[in-house]
């Protein structure tokens, strides 16, 4: 299970349960399937301690931890997996919270999906060209979301994201290489998205051509998934 809690003053409670719900349904309408998982429950808590034992914990904050990182999720020791959504970020690039092209809700819906996938952010899919990606089915179209009805509230946005054929060199044309079709073969990025690579055993990232500045910042920080790729 996936528990959501709210540390944010710049998002309300509603707001978050509004997002859960969203990523909710996103999870077991569209990404579940496509990933050929159980559908993992996505919940809203007033705090980490009303989560259930074992849930994995998603925080939504105002400001990075550490750095300007603008959502990363990690593992402690004993297999607790807990990850952070940070919405200032977000909310000073011309974002909202809710709905639009760039939204807390969607960085929250990337969260819970690379949470999903790869929970100890160290999977990697061999391209077959002696380079190596990793297993982050949201970054290579990340800047691409869509809406989610929610019941009482309306459309929230959600990250769009890959499907498992983004990751296989041998994918057949046609397949379905991300959920809204931005991308048309295996490890091709969308232009506002981006990917790690491996070669040579050294990590790289390569963005698209319209991947935004700021958001490469986000991606220089300790907290982020991909620091914690080199440091493994």
């Amino acid at each position: 299970m996936i528990t959501v809690v709210n540390k944010s003053t710049l998002c309300t409670d509603d707001e978050v349960k509004a997002m859960t719900r969203a990523c909710a349904t996103q999870v077991e309408m569209h990404a579940a399937p496509i990933w050929g998982q159980t559908p993992t429950p996505v919940v809203y808590a007033a705090d980490e301690e009303e989560a259930p034992p074992g849930a994995w914990c998603i925080a939504i904050m105002d400001d990075a931890d550490q750095a300007d990182a603008l959502g990363w999720h990690t593992e402690e020791q004993g297999d607790v997996i807990y990850g952070r959504v940070f919405a200032r970020p977000v909310l000073d690039n011309g974002g909202a919270v809710l709905t639009g092209p760039l939204t807390v809700s969607s960085v929250l819906s990337h969260e819970v999906l690379e949470t999903l996938v790869d929970p100890h952010v160290n999977l990697w899919a061999d391209a077959g060209n002696g380079e190596a990606y990793a297993l982050e089915c949201c970054d290579a179209v990340e800047s691409d979301s869509y809406p989610v009805d929610v019941l009482g509230v309306g459309r929230v946005s959600v990250s769009n994201f890959c499907s498992p054929h983004w990751f296989d060199p041998r994918a057949a044309k046609g397949e379905k290489f991300d959920f809204l079709g931005k991308v048309t073969a295996p490890f091709q990025m969308s232009k506002g998205g981006y990917v790690v690579i491996t070669r040579e055993g050294k990590v790289h990232q390569k963005y698209g051509e319209e991947y935004p500045e700021w958001r490469k910042q986000t991606k220089l920080a300790d907290t982020s998934r991909n620091a914690r790729r080199v440091r493994r």
